[in-house]
């Protein structure tokens, strides 16, 4: 009697497409944000589950912001994106604090 090898469960092959998938859009976003020069100063992280893309880091203004989710939404299998980018103080507002 010969015995086959496990097999992966279905749910488990499921899994591991989502996460390639997860990761090929999150490249996909990065790429898309090079891409401008307005974005080079900003330090964007994309992490990337089940298609929903979350952006956090720091930018220098609320385009930036603006911009990156709208590029980021634009990436084919982005389900939604969640912005949690943060603005940097400018340091003209750092001199004219009390």
């Amino acid at each position: 009697m010969s015995q086959r090898a496990p097999q992966p469960g279905f749910a488990s092959q499921i899994a591991i497409l989502k996460y390639v998938n997860d990761q090929s859009i999150s490249a996909s976003v990065e790429s898309a944000l090079q891409q401008y020069r307005v974005l080079e100063n900003a330090r964007i992280h994309v992490d990337t589950f089940a298609g929903g893309v979350e952006l956090s880091g720091w930018v220098d203004s609320v385009m930036q912001s603006q911009l990156a989710v709208t590029l980021a939404a634009d990436v084919g299998g982005v389900v939604y994106v969640v912005n949690n980018l943060r603005q940097r103080m400018p340091p003209e507002w750092l001199k004219t604090a009390p």
